[in-house]
């Protein structure tokens, strides 16, 4: 009687491990086991597994057996981890070590060992156990698992049939083997290319690797993929692995064989960015003995689960079943689905992943075969490079940067900005705000967010107004639970016209060129050049420099070697000064400033004695020139005196050259100052016909008298900020805020005057409420001179005494006066107050005047002065402050002035001043030339 199963010592073959079993249940939730029809599927969660694990399966004895990759093949197991950590383990009903109770119902006990340490050790142990039914059986059940081949066959006898199949030939090639065996034992023939063929006994089979055994009523052979007897073979364009086998079992009176052929597809996968194609042959030559099969049924699952129509449909999946091939397509990223992050060259990647199963049965004779395919497919390695978008609105001076998208297996570890390298917790105290940003599919995105400010952002200028923020950023980021690490780098940079650049302001008086810098709000960083020097060492005290914190201002006089001459003529010179600021590390120009201005210049003397005095001057237009080079028309009359710039001419208007001509009553000499391109026209009028009387008498020479000539005077006053007058209110501190009774530091100034012998000296000096100097209301604070005895507080006048500000003391009167507001109709008016002056400036040594005397002027008497006083000549001028703003914090009636009690007196007298100007022969062009 043959046998109802196979009885090998397996102990013999297997290595097995035999402790004492422990019975602790792992934590609720934990394991979960599931039935898939011919398989066992068990689920243990990440966070019960963790990173170090083991699975050992207990035989029906109690004992462990370890399983290797070898002996999990062999015995029909599969052992995976998804990526989020989850081990899947799956196990054939017909594993080894599992209960089979009447090909019905199988049990199968696991041990599991969870580790602490990669080293393996301290483990903490527990029993799982799962119970599956799988029945009926077909005839022939063949199951293709990620890393076996395993095909089970009913072993009972059929009956006959007619149509039944006797020319296979594998069978007639097995049949020898089957008769020469000895009896009872069960042997197993693998069919080679060209006809060779390999016979084994079950326990050399089992030592190659192969799984065999026998059910109640079935017998199975289980080899991996990569079995030596195994034949690689395209079938439909589709590989395949191969393994025909014929397995007998021979007693004295009969012979038994079962054809335990198996054939399983090794790939058949096709990609694009879009979809997954996956194809297996409909007709399997290895398995069947014709071409014509009748297929019964085919369905598709996922994960193990087959799927109904309506899940294929909704996740667009599609199912074909042509004549040749079984096609199932699947977009990749489709549901059932996962991605999966990887690294390639430092370069993010990633992966999808399904694990698919179809399942075929078809009928081909009076016998049925359902063909299991359980086909694990990931997509090649998609790049995709993160995406460093810039959300930067410059205007808020925030850098908003946003790197993705990742998948939820990578992490962000730390961020390098500039050479600091921060962790996300230690860039968030630092004030970088870096946040993570889940969305609902579960990918994210990563902010950071820097302020212009930070001392890591770099910074680049493009004149004339705009910076370019530039932030380097290196991001390091890990691959989740592999820890794999990579870096992205990024360069962020943000435009922003927010530079105010330095201005330069400027103006001219008689003499010198006014100039003032403000620096902007770069700061200083750019070096001063005028005209092609750089402002610095002895120019700082020639040009009287000064600076503070936001300006620096100077004086050029207009002769100066660094000003250039643009034009020439007969009443002055037409001079510019250029100024410029140059970048101090590239000397890239900032800003340039050019202020030109007509200065009034005597350039031609005529003397009565009939001598000319010419003064020639280099101009920009005649670069070259040397002015020792000039001459007059006659070429031998060189200049009597010259530098770089200048050159001065005195001759006789009877030599070099010199012409004459009447016209009318008028006589002209002309000549000509000479050079290449240089030529400057000189002449001189004289009146003829003219006829004087004199009275030759005998007395004393008298002085010399000249003829004042005209000119400008300018006066300014200023508010000082105390009694010290030091420091003053400049024109960007107006309105000056002052409260009631708080006292007012006046200065009144005569500008650029070098003559000792002139005086200032303030005439009337009154308040309005507007700009106007006419309009009403207004209050005296001087009246001729003096204060008004009007007032309750009376005007005070300080002494002025010569310092290194103050050159010549007369040029200068300071008063203080008691702040206070205007009323109207008895009532406080609020807001600003004009201070205004008239002033006259007279010669110091005419003692005749009262002005000179250094007194109050009567009203009186001063009108009389100007009535009778008809040859002086008055120089007057009116000058004004700036806004004062009254700032009220109390009611002082003492301090409160009637707009109607005091009204304007015009200047009734007429004051003279006398310039005196001795000019001399040549002298006088002497002093006209350019000083260094």
């Amino acid at each position: 009687m043959m046998p109802c199963c196979l009885r090998f010592g397996i102990t013999l073959l297997l290595a097995v491990l035999v402790t004492e079993v422990w019975t602790q249940n792992p934590p609720l939730g934990s394991v979960r086991t599931e039935c898939q029809g011919s398989v066992m599927m068990m689920m243990l969660d990440k966070s019960f597994v963790g990173k170090y694990f083991r699975i050992n399966v207990i035989d029906n004895k109690g004992a462990l057996v370890s399983l290797s990759p070898r002996l999990a093949a062999q015995c029909g197991y599969s052992l995976t981890v998804d990526f989020l950590g989850n081990a899947k383990f799956l196990a054939s009903v017909l594993s080894c070590f599992a209960q089979n109770t009447n090909d019905e119902t199988y049990k199968l006990t696991v041990q599991i060992s969870v580790f602490s340490n990669s080293a393996m050790t301290s483990a903490s142990s527990y029993v799982q156990s799962m119970t599956c039914r799988y029945s009926p059986w077909a005839e022939r059940e063949i199951l293709c698992e990620r890393n076996y081949m395993e095909v089970s066959v009913r072993r009972g006898v059929p009956l006959i049939e007619p149509n039944f199949v006797q020319d296979d030939p594998d069978w007639s090639l097995a049949y020898p083997e089957a008769t020469a065996a000895d009896n009872s034992i069960w042997k197993i023939v693998f069919h080679l290319p060209a006809n060779r063929k390999t016979t084994m006994t079950v326990a050399q089979a089992m030592t190659n690797g192969y799984g065999i055994n026998t059910t109640p009523t079935r017998i199975l052979v289980r080899a991996a993929y990569n079995s030596t007897e195994s034949q690689p073979q395209v079938i439909q364009t589709v590989p395949m692995a191969v393994l025909r086998s014929t397995t007998f079992y021979k007693q004295r009176w009969m012979v038994m064989m079962v054809d335990t052929a198996v054939t399983c597809p090794t790939d058949g996968t096709a990609f694009t960015e879009q979809m997954i194609t996956w194809n297996v042959p409909r007709v399997l030559p290895p398995l069947v003995p014709t071409p014509q099969i009748t297929t019964l049924d085919v369905q598709m699952g996922v994960d193990g689960r087959k799927l109904d129509p309506a899940t294929i449909h909704n996740r667009d999946y599609k199912l074909d079943v042509g004549p040749q091939l079984i096609t199932v397509k699947i977009p990749v990223g489709a549901d059932g689905g996962y991605y999966k992050s990887h690294v390639l060259d430092n370069t993010y990647v990633i992966s999808y992943s399904i694990e698919p199963m179809l399942e075929h049965t078809w009928q081909d004779g009076p016998e049925k075969t359902k063909y299991t395919v359980l086909h694990p497919i990931t997509t090649p390695f998609m790049p995709r490079p993160p995406v460093v978008t810039n959300n930067t609105v410059p205007k808020a001076r925030v850098f908003n940067v946003t790197l993705g998208t990742f998948l939820p297996d990578v992490e962000l570890v730390k961020i390098i900005v500039g050479p600091e390298t921060l962790t996300v917790p230690e860039a968030n105290l630092k004030g970088y705000n870096v946040q993570e940003h889940v969305f609902p599919n579960g990918s994210k995105t990563y902010t950071l967010q820097v302020p212009f400010e930070d001392p890591n952002v770099k910074q680049k200028v493009t004149p004339p107004d705009t910076r370019t923020y530039i932030l380097p950023l290196t991001y390091l980021l890990n691959i989740v639970p592999e820890n794999t690490p990579f870096t992205h780098p990024a360069v962020v940079e943000a435009i922003l016209k927010d530079i105010i650049p330095p201005t330069v302001t400027g103006y001219c008086d008689g003499a010198a060129f006014y100039t003032m810098v403000t620096y902007g709000n770069m700061g200083r960083n750019w070096i001063p050049f005028v005209g092609s020097r750089e402002l610095g060492g002895s120019l700082l005290a020639l040009y009287k420099y000064n600076a503070n914190a936001t300006n620096f201002w100077m004086t050029v006089p207009y002769n100066s070697v660094d000003a250039t001459y643009e034009v020439i003529s007969s009443s002055g010179i037409r001079s510019r000064l250029d100024l410029t600021l140059k970048d101090v590390g590239t000397m890239v120009v900032v800003a340039d400033f050019s202020l030109s201005c007509s200065f009034p210049t005597k350039m031609i003397d005529c003397f009565t004695n009939g001598t000319m005095a010419a003064l020639a001057v280099k101009v920009e237009s005649v670069p070259s020139l040397s002015p020792s080079q000039l001459t007059l028309r006659d070429p031998s009359c060189r200049p009597l005196q010259s530098d770089a710039i200048n050159a001065v001419f005195y001759f006789n208007v009877n030599s070099c050259g010199t012409t004459r001509r009447f016209d009318n009553n008028l006589l002209t000499y002309e000549n000509e100052v000479l050079f290449t391109s240089y030529r400057l026209r000189v002449a001189c009028h004289y009146l003829v016909n003219d006829t004087k009387v004199v009275q030759f008498l005998y007395q004393n020479n008298p002085a010399p008298v000249v003829q004042p000539g005209l000119g400008d005077l300018a006066v300014i006053m200023r508010l000082a900020l105390d009694s010290t007058y030091n420091d003053f209110y400049g024109a960007r501190d107006y309105p000056v805020v002052k409260y009631l009774r708080r006292p007012l530091y006046f200065e009144v100034e005569l500008l650029y005057s070098r003559d000792p012998q002139a005086e200032l000296f303030l005439e009337n000096c009154w308040a309005t409420y507007s700009a106007d100097r006419d309009s009403l209301p207004k209050w005296d604070v001087v009246v001729d001179s003096c204060e008004n005895s009007a007032d309750t507080y009376k005007t005070v006048f300080h002494p002025v005494s010569s310092n290194a500000r103050v050159v010549f003391p007369s040029h200068l009167k300071r008063f203080e006066v008691k702040m206070f507001s205007f009323t109207r109709d008895r009532t406080a008016l609020k807001g600003q107050i004009y201070f205004h002056c008239g002033v006259v400036i007279c010669d110091a040594n005419r003692q005749s005047d009262s002005l000179c005397r250094r007194q109050c002027i009567p009203g009186k008497q001063r009108l009389g002065r100007s009535v009778e006083g008809k040859d002086e000549v008055a120089v007057k001028a009116l000058v004004s402050s700036g806004p004062i703003h009254l700032e009220q914090y109390g009611f002082y009636p003492s301090e409160v002035k009637t707009t109607q009690a005091v009204l304007w007196s015009p200047l009734v007298a007429t004051l003279v001043c006398a310039v005196v100007l001795f000019i001399s022969g040549i002298v006088a062009f002497i002093h006209i030339q350019k000083h260094v």
